[in-house]
């Protein structure tokens, strides 16, 4: 899974300046993430994203195991030499190198919103025990002094449209995925104090910028200097107060049952037609199939009657995923993402009704795989979701007795087809 462009050309060549420039995190904000997270001795922790270790090296004290992921090099070779007893890896959020369920905590520091966060809260999932946490933080510059928003004028013009924490974009998939609990949040005022060049150095440790020409990058670096230099709150000094507000985000893994459900819909996935489909806040289920849908293939191959709604478990997913295989949410055209069923016992007639009272569905056939989900598969290996030879992982189409509206979350009752006598 390849990083985003700017990403990875800024933060390659912008390493040295990242260590530099970059202010270690709140203590406060820290401690937040060590209490929330219930990080300690015996507990396995991974710093995803990790960067040059600037959280990584703060959790150390803690006794806990630490593993690093980061897929920049140039990035990943000065966490080691800063943090030589964690364990270091290079690999993505989309596509974490870890088992499934093998770590009790997982921490993000300024990167989520870097992350195509459907894949990122599925593999975050995916390899977080039950009884785990995710922690996010990010320290954002505080605009309250009139220089910072000077700075931060400075900042805004080079940017051209990159993602960005402050925008809330990020929290879209945890939403539309309903894999973890509602997001808890604490916010710390910090600072940061440097020289001047410390302070260039924070701003040229910016991806986009980092990842400018030289020429270009000067420019906006001297406009920092001249800042700097020449505004009644900085000029003159030998050190600088760059103030922040660390802000603090932590959920854990959602239950799956509950004593009236026998699972709960994770996400709800449309497309124009083709894979993947994207997950949405919910839609209205019809005769015919999810409004807002359509297939890239006409009935009878998909969609009609009898292949109105196509679904898949969760758990497919992340066996699927322990083999090497790209699998999220939506990624094999399934229309309904679900959790808690157990998928192998399932069988033909066998009803879901959505929501207590919401539509009800029946299973009618397995879904077969086509060449369109190749690209998720080593060597194009689609039979890996084939019912032939993986029922307990492959998709099941449905047909729709009642009508009804669905959404992330809603419980799911498995209503077993009657045995004949």
């Amino acid at each position: 899974m390849a990083i985003h462009e700017s990403a990875a050309k800024g933060f390659s060549a912008g390493a040295d300046a990242y260590e530099r420039g970059r202010p270690s995190y709140s203590p406060d904000a820290i401690a937040k993430l060590v209490e929330e997270l219930r990080i300690g001795p015996g507990t396995r922790v991974l710093d995803l994203a990790a960067g040059t270790g600037k959280l990584t090296r703060q959790l150390v004290d803690t006794g806990a195991e630490l593993v690093a992921v980061e897929p920049i090099a140039e990035m990943r070779a000065k966490l080691v030499a800063a943090v030589p007893t964690a364990e270091a890896l290079d690999g993505t959020a989309e596509a974490i190198p870890l088992p499934n369920h093998s770590v009790d905590a997982v921490v993000v520091g300024q990167a989520f919103h870097w992350f195509d966060g459907v894949r990122a809260v599925s593999e975050i999932r995916r390899v977080l025990r039950p009884t785990g946490a995710v922690g996010m933080i990010w320290q954002a510059r505080d605009p309250r002094a009139q220089w910072i928003r000077r700075l931060e004028a400075i900042i805004d013009a080079a940017d051209d449209g990159h993602p960005r924490f402050r925008t809330g974009e990020w929290r879209e998939a945890f939403e539309r995925v309903a894999l973890f609990d509602p997001i808890e949040t604490a916010v710390f005022d910090t600072v940061q104090r440097g020289d001047p060049e410390t302070i260039v150095d924070r701003v040229a440790s910016i991806s986009y910028v980092a990842a400018m020409p030289e020429d270009r990058r000067e420019v906006v670096l001297d406009e920092v200097r001249e800042l700097l230099a020449t505004d009644s709150e900085t000029a003159g000094l030998g050190t600088i107060e760059l103030p922040y507000r660390a802000h603090v985000y932590w959920t854990g893994p959602r239950a799956l049952l509950t004593e009236t459900a026998t699972g709960i819909v994770v996400a709800v996935n449309v497309s124009p037609g083709g894979v993947p489909k994207l997950p949405i806040s919910g839609a209205h289920i019809r005769a015919l199939g999810l409004e807002g849908d359509a297939h890239r293939v006409a009935p009878p191959v998909h969609g009609g009657l009898d292949k109105a709604v196509c679904l898949l478990a969760v758990e497919a997913i992340e066996r699927i995923r322990a083999d090497g295989h790209q699998s999220f949410p939506g990624a094999y055209g399934e229309n309904l993402t679900l959790a808690g069923i157990d998928w192998a016992a399932l069988q033909e007639g066998d009803q879901l009704r959505i929501g207590g009272d919401g539509p009800l569905l029946e299973l009618t056939a397995f879904a077969a795989p086509c060449q369109n989900q190749a690209q998720w598969f080593l060597e194009e290996r689609i039979g890996r979701i084939s019912a032939r030879a993986y029922p307990e992982d492959a998709r099941w189409y449905a047909s729709v007795v009642e009508e009804g509206p669905v959404a992330p979350g809603d419980r799911v009752e498995l209503i077993r087809k009657p045995v004949a006598d």
